[in-house]
């Protein structure tokens, strides 16, 4: 196989586990308090990246910008928290179309904390996105505060990604994903300690499974990344949406709407066309 054709295969099998991991986090968020579901979900995170700091010693841990990681991690928190919110009361199929935005988001965000230039052209396929997501999202209007939260963590996200950006100059991945998981945890300790209700054995099963599923996604998406080009990529990320809607309706008994597939489909189009996009003003 080519290798792009590898990059389209490792990047449906990261969609298949994003599509998972919202499956199994809406269904404990029907059975735990939300919070608590949010704490797991941010502490199951920190076993996974024990075995690098095995292999590599405690000393990998050392770093001069502690105030970064702190800082990246509540911000990272607050958009998990969006997500978790989102994934528990809006149908999977709608809010899978709703997480889309994030590259609407990053290029804005890019432009202000960057000062990246954004042209006409794409200030318009913006505009076009985010009219694809009003489609997407009317048949849950009176859904409205779980839509905003929802957006606000696409949002959030987005400056997320920038932070790790200007960590990466000096930063491992592998260092970012650990501080992450252990100040997220921290972040989210209080707000679990208000409401606590201890899951049963199974839940947190399927509460370290979510985790699992959480970085087998981000993997596909690496190996994808290094295999092809972002313009290929990106399309395939979509393929989400039937999956979300297929697990759904299978799971949760949510009936698929036809407003949500062809507002996700003028979403696709707007970031295909700003991903083909110059950087340049235009």
């Amino acid at each position: 196989m080519t290798g792009a054709t590898r990059a389209v295969l490792w990047m449906i099998a990261g969609a298949a586990c994003v599509v998972a991991m919202s499956a199994l986090i809406k269904h404990l968020a029907r059975e735990l308090p939300l919070a608590v579901v949010f704490f797991f979900r941010m502490a199951f995170a920190i076993p996974l990246a024990l075995p690098w700091v095995a292999h590599h010693g405690v000393s990998v841990l050392v770093t001069g910008r502690l105030r970064e990681h702190f800082l990246r991690a509540a911000v990272g928190a607050l958009a998990m928290w969006c997500w978790v919110f989102g994934v528990k009361h809006l149908p999977l199929t709608t809010f899978t179309a709703i997480s889309f935005t994030r590259p609407l988001w990053m290029t804005l965000t890019a432009r202000v904390m960057l000062r990246e230039a954004v042209g006409l052209r794409r200030c318009l396929l913006i505009a076009l996105g985010f009219v694809g997501v009003l489609i997407a999202v009317r048949p849950e209007v009176h859904a409205g505060v779980a839509v905003l939260v929802a957006l606000l963590g696409g949002a959030v996200s987005s400056i997320t990604l920038i932070q790790v950006k200007q960590l990466t100059s000096t930063e491992p991945a592998v260092r970012i994903v650990f501080y992450f998981s252990v100040f997220g945890t921290l972040c989210a300790a209080p707000f679990a300690l208000a409401g606590w209700e201890t899951p049963t054995a199974a839940q947190l099963g399927w509460l370290a499974l979510a985790a699992l599923a959480a970085a087998a996604a981000q993997y596909c998406v690496a190996r994808a990344a290094t295999l092809g080009e972002a313009s290929v990529i990106t399309p395939v990320d979509f393929i989400q949406l039937p999956f979300a809607a297929i697990v759904g309706y299978a799971l949760f008994g949510e009936p698929p709407d036809l407003l949500t597939f062809a507002g996700s489909a003028l979403l696709l189009l707007a970031i295909v066309a700003i991903v083909h996009e110059k950087r340049k003003p235009i």
